[in-house]
């Protein structure tokens, strides 16, 4: 089910299919809100850019299924940072966030972006003596950063809590009316900017690099570059090369030649030396948006350990016209071999906790980038490919992060220092704090690739009652102990097969490796999907490539 946000807007911009060769400046993979606040920077710095998104609408994916908060309250991610890599990094980690809240505020006012947006506090939460401590903390660890957060012992939620950390003034918006805001900035073949400029105000003084330029008078006449944006989307792209010093990225009959590329597509689907596999994982969490009537209250919350919990409000502009209230959590790790069919009830279960007569109007769930250390991967992809460039890793923070990107990625490419590139390095080799969790995710990767190379135990099998599909059975019969509604990796004439029975009894096979790194699918009951435990990709039950990194479809398998 789509979110509420994808219905929020009606008469939204339509984009063209890439049906030609292209030369520009940048092209950017992906059009998402990282990859979209690429564009609008670059093109306010003069540069000519492309953007290239495989889904028939822009941000429909992971920015069209958040919960769209913005703010540099990362659960309790401080104390952290600072035992892990020093006060000074922590700080940087911090206050980019906090420039990041700005940038967007400033965009919005700038381009007069009608997006919702609204300043909030934001809250981490805990019923849990354990987590009390670590919030206390928290606090202590944020504070030492210059930040005035608070801890608290109440708050607006409609439940008592042991104890809260307060961020003031972050913010929310509607992350579909922002990207769209965006792209008619991009496309508008006109946006302006002097050498350096970041935002040009209209009165006051505008900033010019690092340096500022006072007494600037509005509506005076400056020396304005023009950079130019084009928009494609129904685009997927298959590959990047690199010909002496220009990228061609190939988009099946089509190529756009650019002297830098951003991968702005959520999971790098390429992965040349820059290890991205074996740096993070995929997430997955679900949303619910309810009408609770007229009871609202403010501010945004996430409580501190599992199972996580989110809240928060937004205006929808919809058929209810209301404010509707957004539960977010159930979060696991994306192929898990767990029962997901409870995934929106445990949601909705603890909304009526409060409020009994409250309607369900809108599910959805959402993939994150998990990085093992806890930090963004925002800048060079690697060493091997210079002038590409890549922001992922967001982990559930990506309408704040995507900006923190967009920034580094822009003065890398204009050649200016940023004081917070060190910070986020995508080629860094900071040491991870937990080796168990990385030790394990190599074990996970490299096991299922080799298993399924070679061969699928048996014990990765589901096993039907008589084993009568496991036995290879041509029999009429063979199938008949399958469960209508249900998927299931079997053995059949000696291959590894997919299995997914419909409501009405009919089967779809698949073969049931992952077409990114050749990993063992998990079914996922709830969406009807099957998932990648190594990395993420998901595939729907015939077949087709749903999310990266993958970028084939899986082989239909026909058992006729």
């Amino acid at each position: 089910m789509n979110s509420f946000w994808l219905d929020s807007i009606e008469n939204k911009n339509k984009f063209n299919k890439l049906e030609k060769d292209i030369s520009t400046d940048v092209c950017i993979v992906g059009a998402g809100i990282f990859g979209l606040t690429c564009g609008y920077y670059l093109t306010k710095q003069g540069y000519n850019v492309v953007l290239l998104e495989k889904e028939k609408d822009i941000a429909s994916k992971t920015t069209g299924h958040t919960t769209a908060k913005i703010t540099s309250q990362h659960n309790l991610i401080y104390k952290y940072l600072i035992d892990s890599l020093g006060e000074s990094m922590a700080k940087k980690y911090l206050y980019a966030n906090q420039d990041a809240i700005e940038n967007i505020y400033q965009i919005i006012n700038d381009e007069n972006i009608d997006c919702d947006f609204v300043r909030q506090d934001s809250y981490v939460y805990t019923n849990n003596l354990d987590e009390l401590e670590k919030i206390k903390l928290e606090n202590k660890a944020v504070n030492s950063l210059g930040f005035k957060s608070e801890f608290v012992t109440s708050t607006p939620l409609p439940f008592n809590v042991l104890g809260a950390l307060r961020f003031p003034n972050q913010a929310e918006f509607n992350p579909i009316k922002y990207a769209y805001g965006l792209a008619k900035c991009i496309t508008s073949n006109g946006s302006s900017a002097i050498d350096g400029l970041v935002n040009a105000g209209s009165v006051g003084s505008v900033s010019v690099g690092d340096g500022i330029v006072e007494n600037s008078p509005g509506g005076a006449s400056l020396n304005l570059a023009k950079g130019t944006g084009e928009i494609y989307t129904d685009t997927l792209v298959q590959n990047i090369k690199k010909e002496n010093d220009e990228f061609i990225t190939s988009c099946k009959d089509y190529v756009v030649r650019s002297k830098y590329v951003i991968l702005a597509s959520h999971y790098p689907f390429i992965d040349r030396l820059g290890y991205y596999f074996l740096k993070m994982y995929q997430s997955t969490s679900y949303v619910i948006a309810v009408d609770i009537g007229d009871k609202t209250f403010d501010g945004m919350y996430i409580n501190s350990k599992q199972p996580t919990f989110s809240y928060r409000f937004a205006n929808f502009s919809g058929s209810c016209g209301k404010r509707l209230l957004l539960v977010g959590g159930a979060d696991h790790k994306t192929g898990s071999k767990i029962d997901l069919s409870n995934a929106y009830s445990i949601l909705e279960y603890e909304v009526r906790k409060y409020y009994p007569d409250c309607k369900v109007l809108y599910k959805w769930n959402t993939e994150d980038c998990i990085t093992l250390d806890k930090i963004p991967y925002i800048g060079e992809f690697s060493h091997f490919m210079p002038n590409m460039y890549i922001g992922t890793g967001f982990n559930k923070w990506g309408m704040t992060s995507s900006n923190v990107a967009g920034n580094i990625i822009v003065d890398k490419i204009l050649g200016r220092e940023n004081e917070y590139e060190n910070v986020f390095k995508a080629t860094r080799l900071h040491p991870i704090k937990n080796n168990v969790e990385l030790g394990n995710m190599i074990k996970e990767t490299t096991n299922s690739f080799v298993i399924n190379k070679f061969k699928v135990p048996d014990a990765d099998l589901d096993v039907i009652e008589d084993n009568s599909v496991m036995s290879g059975s041509k029999k009429a019969g063979n199938f008949e102990e399958i469960k209508n509604d249900s998927g299931h990796v079997l053995k059949y004439n000696g291959q590894t097969i997919g299995i997914y029975k419909d409501n009405d009894g009919k089967i779809f096979a698949v073969n049931p490796i992952c077409t990114h790194l050749g990993c063992l699918l998990s079914w996922n009951n709830l969406d009807k999907t099957w998932d990648c435990p190594c990395h993420g990709s998901r595939f729907d039950y015939k077949g087709h490539q749903l999310y990266n990194p993958a970028i084939r479809d899986l082989d239909v398998i026909d058992l006729s």
